[in-house]
């Protein structure tokens, strides 16, 4: 660690500037909460192990070390590399968490606890503190220790069922509750602020990642179980309501057309449709998204250098403010990046963090 290893970062003018979250999350259920409120202008500094730092980073397509998941759910935040198995790390991870407005973190029920950074211990010294914690099954129950990912929860929620056409299950290629828990929590968190700006004070936010899909899934896949007893009449699914049909160069989706399409071409089917105001749309394949004329019309992409990974393409932020807009994304961080500059910015010099370093307790 030297004097060249501190980072600065720009403020911001997105409408929770002044918003400090301190995310103790790991993979993607947090951290993709975290960015969607560091997309809108909160200050995230996101605790990583010293070293190795999030998992996700080596998860997937990557480029230099660099994975392209872990860059757009850790965009616009800064890293601080704390070792909290150290005393030290922990006693800094409690200093920082005493400057911030939210906590996030989506570890199984109890390890905070062991650490001494669970809820219960921080609010006695920090009571308008907010505390969201995710879990894969809740904090109570037969398997609210169980270790879980995505697939579990689409598993238990019921929608592989809902998925089998052609088998009795399928899975959902996208792992759709991981990031439905990300949004919710997102939601979560600001609410709590909301409240807490009208007296509320501070509050924990228990979250699973079982409860979600459930809401998520209830309003059209759990229809017909939603009414006891006799006399409700039952439906199929709103997925029966529509479908895939092949065309001469691609497919299109639209209500069911009880036809052979493919002497059409996907332009004629779609000018066709829509003049006759017919939902319709282009079955995209993944590399065509890119140059869809509407994601480009919509400037719903932007192109950008990765200081390691090189030239990107991500989405914006779909919210898009008119009085407070956010300004440019700041690129996913290295791991402990910001290290000095946050705990300089404590009152600590930079000897006291380089021995720190040497002890393992930060990096």
């Amino acid at each position: 660690m030297s004097e060249e290893s501190i980072s600065t970062f720009p403020a911001s003018n997105g409408p929770l500037a002044g918003v400090r979250i301190i995310d103790l999350s790991a993979v993607v259920s947090g951290p993709m909460a975290a960015v969607m409120l560091a997309d809108q202008g909160a200050e995230v500094i996101k605790i990583e192990p010293p070293g190795w730092g999030d998992g996700v980073r080596g998860l997937g397509a990557s480029r230099n070390g660099v994975s392209a998941i872990f860059t757009l759910i850790n965009r616009n935040k800064k890293s601080v590399g704390l070792n909290l198995k150290h005393p030290q790390g922990r006693q800094l991870a409690e200093e920082l968490i005493g400057t911030a407005d939210v906590v996030l973190q989506n570890y199984r029920p109890g390890k905070m606890k062991r650490l001494g950074l669970d809820y219960d211990t921080l609010k006695l010294r920090f009571p308008e503190l907010i505390y969201l914690s995710i879990s894969g099954m809740g904090e109570v129950g037969p398997y609210s220790g169980q270790k879980v990912y995505d697939y579990v929860i689409q598993g238990m929620s019921g929608l592989l069922e809902a998925q089998g056409v052609q088998d009795p299950y399928a899975m959902v290629r996208t792992i759709i509750f991981d990031k439905v828990t990300a949004l919710t929590a997102a939601q979560a968190m600001t609410a709590a602020l909301f409240a807490r700006e009208r007296g509320a004070g501070g509050q924990h936010i228990a979250l699973s990642m079982l409860d979600t899909a459930v809401y998520f899934n209830w309003a059209d896949l759990m229809w017909n179980q939603s009414f006891e007893g006799e006399g409700a009449a039952l439906a199929g699914d709103l997925a029966d309501l529509y479908e895939v049909s092949a065309t001469r160069d691609g497919a299109i989706v639209s209500h069911p057309l009880n036809g052979d399409c493919s002497t059409y071409s996907t332009e004629e089917l779609i000018d066709l449709f829509a003049a006759n105001e017919i939902p319709v749309g282009r079955v995209n394949r993944r590399d065509d998204l890119i140059n869809d004329p509407q994601i480009q019309a919509a400037e719903t992409l932007e192109r950008f250098q990765h200081p390691r990974a090189g030239a990107m393409i991500q989405p914006r932020a779909p919210a898009r403010f008119g009085a407070t807009h956010h300004g440019a994304n700041q690129p996913s961080p290295d791991v402990g990046e910001h290290t000095a500059a946050v705990l300089m910015s404590l009152g600590y010099s930079m000897d006291t963090l380089i021995e720190w370093a040497q002890e393992g307790a930060i990096g």
